[in-house]
Protein backbone atom coordinates (compact mmCIF):
# COMPACT_ATOMS: atom_id res chain seq x y z
CA UNK A 1 0.00 0.00 0.00
CA UNK A 2 2.80 2.39 0.92
CA UNK A 3 4.75 1.51 -2.21
CA UNK A 4 1.64 2.04 -4.36
CA UNK A 5 1.14 5.55 -2.99
CA UNK A 6 4.81 6.36 -3.44
CA UNK A 7 4.61 5.29 -7.07
CA UNK A 8 1.52 7.44 -7.62
CA UNK A 9 3.15 10.60 -6.34
CA UNK A 10 6.33 9.88 -8.32
CA UNK A 11 4.33 9.81 -11.54
CA UNK A 12 2.94 13.25 -10.68
CA UNK A 13 6.16 15.00 -9.77
CA UNK A 14 8.56 13.24 -12.12
CA UNK A 15 11.09 12.60 -9.35
CA UNK A 16 11.32 16.28 -8.43
CA UNK A 17 10.71 15.42 -4.77
CA UNK A 18 12.51 12.71 -2.85
CA UNK A 19 10.12 10.23 -1.22
CA UNK A 20 11.08 10.00 2.46
CA UNK A 21 9.45 9.93 5.87
CA UNK A 22 7.58 13.15 4.98
CA UNK A 23 6.05 11.76 1.82
CA UNK A 24 2.48 11.95 3.16
CA UNK A 25 2.93 15.67 3.84
CA UNK A 26 4.46 16.13 0.38
CA UNK A 27 1.47 14.41 -1.23
CA UNK A 28 -0.82 16.71 0.73
CA UNK A 29 1.09 19.78 -0.46
CA UNK A 30 1.04 18.66 -4.10
CA UNK A 31 -2.69 17.90 -3.87
CA UNK A 32 -3.37 21.31 -2.27
CA UNK A 33 -1.53 23.10 -5.05
CA UNK A 34 -2.80 21.09 -8.03
CA UNK A 35 -6.19 19.71 -6.95
CA UNK A 36 -7.53 21.94 -4.17
CA UNK A 37 -10.78 20.71 -2.57
CA UNK A 38 -10.71 17.55 -4.71
CA UNK A 39 -11.19 14.09 -3.27
CA UNK A 40 -8.29 11.65 -3.23
CA UNK A 41 -9.97 9.73 -6.06
CA UNK A 42 -10.16 12.89 -8.15
CA UNK A 43 -6.52 13.66 -7.34
CA UNK A 44 -5.64 10.13 -8.42
CA UNK A 45 -7.44 10.73 -11.73
CA UNK A 46 -5.36 13.88 -12.18
CA UNK A 47 -2.22 11.79 -11.61
CA UNK A 48 -3.31 9.23 -14.20
CA UNK A 49 -4.15 11.94 -16.77
CA UNK A 50 -0.87 13.75 -16.11
CA UNK A 51 1.04 10.52 -16.73
CA UNK A 52 -1.01 9.76 -19.87
CA UNK A 53 -0.10 13.09 -21.49
CA UNK A 54 3.33 13.41 -19.87
CA UNK A 55 2.48 16.71 -18.17
CA UNK A 56 3.84 18.04 -14.87
CA UNK A 57 1.30 19.56 -12.43
CA UNK A 58 4.07 21.39 -10.56
CA UNK A 59 4.85 23.31 -13.76
CA UNK A 60 1.16 24.33 -14.00
CA UNK A 61 0.81 22.26 -17.18
CA UNK A 62 -2.17 20.35 -15.78
CA UNK A 63 -4.37 20.72 -12.69
CA UNK A 64 -7.85 19.96 -11.35
CA UNK A 65 -10.58 22.42 -10.37
CA UNK A 66 -13.45 21.48 -8.09
CA UNK A 67 -16.64 23.49 -8.60
CA UNK A 68 -19.11 23.54 -5.74
CA UNK A 69 -21.40 20.52 -5.87
CA UNK A 70 -19.84 19.21 -9.11
CA UNK A 71 -17.18 16.62 -10.01
CA UNK A 72 -13.67 17.94 -10.53
CA UNK A 73 -12.63 19.13 -13.99
CA UNK A 74 -9.10 18.41 -15.19
CA UNK A 75 -7.58 21.48 -16.84
CA UNK A 76 -4.68 21.89 -19.24
CA UNK A 77 -3.46 25.37 -20.11
CA UNK A 78 -2.73 26.44 -23.67
CA UNK A 79 0.98 26.01 -22.91
CA UNK A 80 0.28 22.49 -21.65
CA UNK A 81 -1.32 21.62 -24.98
CA UNK A 82 1.75 23.09 -26.70
CA UNK A 83 3.93 20.82 -24.56
CA UNK A 84 1.97 17.80 -25.79
CA UNK A 85 2.32 19.04 -29.37
CA UNK A 86 6.09 19.57 -29.15
CA UNK A 87 6.68 16.20 -27.49
CA UNK A 88 4.84 14.45 -30.32
CA UNK A 89 7.61 15.41 -32.74
CA UNK A 90 4.96 16.24 -35.37
CA UNK A 91 4.18 19.84 -34.43
CA UNK A 92 4.99 22.21 -37.30
CA UNK A 93 3.68 25.54 -35.99
CA UNK A 94 0.34 27.31 -35.69
CA UNK A 95 -1.32 30.56 -36.76
CA UNK A 96 -4.11 32.40 -34.93
CA UNK A 97 -6.22 35.21 -36.41
CA UNK A 98 -8.84 37.44 -34.79
CA UNK A 99 -11.58 38.86 -37.00
CA UNK A 100 -13.98 41.69 -36.17
CA UNK A 101 -17.55 41.76 -37.44
CA UNK A 102 -18.56 44.60 -39.76
CA UNK A 103 -18.63 47.72 -37.59
CA UNK A 104 -21.21 50.35 -38.28
CA UNK A 105 -23.07 53.09 -36.44
CA UNK A 106 -25.07 51.55 -33.63
CA UNK A 107 -23.76 48.03 -34.30
CA UNK A 108 -25.57 45.90 -31.64
CA UNK A 109 -22.65 43.45 -31.62
CA UNK A 110 -20.42 46.01 -29.86
CA UNK A 111 -20.84 46.09 -26.07
CA UNK A 112 -20.44 49.17 -23.88
CA UNK A 113 -16.89 48.01 -23.07
CA UNK A 114 -16.01 47.81 -26.78
CA UNK A 115 -16.11 44.02 -27.13
CA UNK A 116 -17.33 42.80 -30.50
CA UNK A 117 -19.65 39.89 -29.63
CA UNK A 118 -19.80 38.72 -33.26
CA UNK A 119 -16.04 38.60 -33.65
CA UNK A 120 -14.25 35.28 -33.93
CA UNK A 121 -10.80 33.71 -33.70
CA UNK A 122 -9.38 31.01 -35.97
CA UNK A 123 -6.39 28.85 -35.17
CA UNK A 124 -4.60 26.64 -37.69
CA UNK A 125 -2.26 23.96 -36.37
CA UNK A 126 0.23 22.37 -38.74
CA UNK A 127 1.54 18.83 -38.43
CA UNK A 128 4.58 17.48 -40.24
CA UNK A 129 2.67 14.37 -41.27
CA UNK A 130 -0.35 16.19 -42.74
CA UNK A 131 -0.73 18.20 -45.94
CA UNK A 132 -3.41 20.53 -44.57
CA UNK A 133 -3.69 22.26 -41.18
CA UNK A 134 -6.25 21.46 -38.50
CA UNK A 135 -8.42 24.58 -38.27
CA UNK A 136 -10.80 25.64 -35.48
CA UNK A 137 -12.94 28.79 -35.29
CA UNK A 138 -14.57 30.01 -32.08
CA UNK A 139 -16.96 32.93 -31.57
CA UNK A 140 -16.91 35.62 -28.89
CA UNK A 141 -20.61 35.28 -28.04
CA UNK A 142 -20.08 31.62 -27.12
CA UNK A 143 -17.37 32.25 -24.52
CA UNK A 144 -17.38 35.86 -23.36
CA UNK A 145 -18.28 36.33 -19.68
CA UNK A 146 -19.35 39.58 -18.06
CA UNK A 147 -18.61 38.19 -14.61
CA UNK A 148 -15.06 37.10 -15.40
CA UNK A 149 -12.62 40.03 -14.95
CA UNK A 150 -10.04 38.58 -17.33
CA UNK A 151 -12.56 38.14 -20.12
CA UNK A 152 -13.72 41.72 -19.57
CA UNK A 153 -10.20 43.17 -19.72
CA UNK A 154 -8.60 40.90 -22.38
CA UNK A 155 -11.38 39.39 -24.52
CA UNK A 156 -9.28 39.05 -27.68
CA UNK A 157 -6.41 37.29 -25.91
CA UNK A 158 -8.83 34.95 -24.15
CA UNK A 159 -10.71 34.06 -27.35
CA UNK A 160 -7.43 33.32 -29.15
CA UNK A 161 -6.44 31.00 -26.30
CA UNK A 162 -9.72 29.12 -26.65
CA UNK A 163 -9.15 28.68 -30.39
CA UNK A 164 -5.55 27.54 -29.87
CA UNK A 165 -6.46 25.08 -27.11
CA UNK A 166 -9.21 23.50 -29.20
CA UNK A 167 -7.09 23.30 -32.33
CA UNK A 168 -4.15 21.73 -30.50
CA UNK A 169 -6.46 19.28 -28.75
CA UNK A 170 -7.99 18.27 -32.06
CA UNK A 171 -4.67 18.06 -33.90
CA UNK A 172 -3.00 15.85 -31.29
CA UNK A 173 -5.97 13.71 -30.23
CA UNK A 174 -6.23 14.99 -26.66
CA UNK A 175 -9.48 14.21 -24.85
CA UNK A 176 -10.99 14.46 -21.38
CA UNK A 177 -9.39 17.80 -20.51
CA UNK A 178 -10.23 21.45 -21.13
CA UNK A 179 -8.50 24.81 -21.01
CA UNK A 180 -9.61 27.22 -18.25
CA UNK A 181 -10.57 29.82 -20.88
CA UNK A 182 -13.24 27.44 -22.20
CA UNK A 183 -15.05 27.17 -18.87
CA UNK A 184 -16.48 30.09 -16.97
CA UNK A 185 -15.54 29.21 -13.40
CA UNK A 186 -17.89 31.76 -11.85
CA UNK A 187 -20.91 30.55 -13.81
CA UNK A 188 -20.22 26.96 -12.75
CA UNK A 189 -20.87 27.89 -9.12
CA UNK A 190 -24.46 27.79 -7.80
CA UNK A 191 -26.25 31.12 -8.24
CA UNK A 192 -26.47 31.49 -4.47
CA UNK A 193 -22.68 31.69 -4.33
CA UNK A 194 -22.41 34.74 -6.62
CA UNK A 195 -25.74 36.47 -6.11
CA UNK A 196 -25.25 40.03 -4.95
CA UNK A 197 -21.49 40.03 -5.53
CA UNK A 198 -19.94 42.96 -7.34
CA UNK A 199 -17.22 42.53 -9.96
CA UNK A 200 -14.79 44.05 -7.44
CA UNK A 201 -15.69 41.36 -4.90
CA UNK A 202 -15.28 38.59 -7.48
CA UNK A 203 -11.92 40.04 -8.56
CA UNK A 204 -10.78 40.36 -4.95
CA UNK A 205 -11.63 36.69 -4.34
CA UNK A 206 -9.67 35.70 -7.45
CA UNK A 207 -6.62 37.66 -6.25
CA UNK A 208 -6.87 36.07 -2.80
CA UNK A 209 -7.00 32.63 -4.41
CA UNK A 210 -3.88 33.37 -6.46
CA UNK A 211 -2.05 34.61 -3.36
CA UNK A 212 -3.01 31.44 -1.52
CA UNK A 213 -1.71 29.30 -4.39
CA UNK A 214 1.54 31.28 -4.34
CA UNK A 215 1.94 30.58 -0.62
CA UNK A 216 1.40 26.85 -1.18
CA UNK A 217 3.89 26.87 -4.06
CA UNK A 218 6.49 28.64 -1.89
CA UNK A 219 5.96 26.06 0.84
CA UNK A 220 6.48 23.13 -1.49
CA UNK A 221 9.56 24.78 -3.00
CA UNK A 222 10.94 25.04 0.53
CA UNK A 223 10.27 21.33 1.00
CA UNK A 224 12.08 20.63 -2.23
CA UNK A 225 15.16 22.50 -1.05
CA UNK A 226 15.21 20.65 2.26
CA UNK A 227 14.88 17.26 0.55
CA UNK A 228 17.84 17.85 -1.77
Amino acid sequence: MVEEKKNEIQTVIDNNIDINEDWEQQIKLVKEMTAKNCSMEEFKMLCITAKLYDLNPLKKEIWAIKYLGNPANIMVGRDGFLTIAHKSGQFNGMETDYTLSNKGTGNPAITSTGTDMKSFATCRVYRKDMDKPISVTVYMNEYYSNVNPVWRSKPITMLKKVAEAQALRKAFNVSGVYSPEELDQVKEEPISQIEGKSLQEIAKEAVAKKEHEAEIEAEIESKLELSR
